[in-house]
């Protein structure tokens, strides 16, 4: 058992073959920090990656730089977001429903010019994001 808010996951070493995350993966609530260093690779992004991440503060999307698509639910009900950064998603085209959707809490999106490339978005991005001032 891991309590809640302490989780600190690291994907440290790259591995060319992983080019895409399965359904749900990283969906857990007691995610604190996330290092996606080693999925640098990733092209495409499932459904519900990062979703209800309770404890989520801020995330850093500048090693995945080669994402195409993105997932429905992608960074959905992280209710303690605070800051996205977008640094580096300038090839990613596509981005499903629910993308950002609930987190009441987040402030801030830096980089925002990473999302140039994006020709669709899903319904429900940025819903309930109450507290974004820049």
């Amino acid at each position: 058992w891991i309590p809640d808010g302490i989780l600190n996951i690291c994907f440290a070493n790259p591995n060319p073959s992983v080019t895409s995350t399965v359904p749900n993966f990283l969906s857990l609530s007691g995610i604190a920090n996330v290092d996606l260093l080693g999925l640098r690779n990733v092209t495409s992004v499932g459904q519900h990656f990062l979703s209800d991440c309770g404890y989520l503060k801020m995330v850093n999307l500048g090693c995945l730089q080669n994402v195409l698509s993105v997932g429905c639910a992608f960074l959905n009900c992280c209710k303690l977001l605070e800051v996205v950064d977008f640094c580096s998603f300038e090839k990613v085209t596509c981005i499903r429903g629910g993308f950002l959707s609930g987190c009441s809490s987040l402030k801030t999106i830096s980089n925002i010019s990473g999302l140039r490339n994006v020709k669709s978005i899903g319904r429900s991005f940025l819903f309930s994001c109450s507290s974004l001032v820049s």
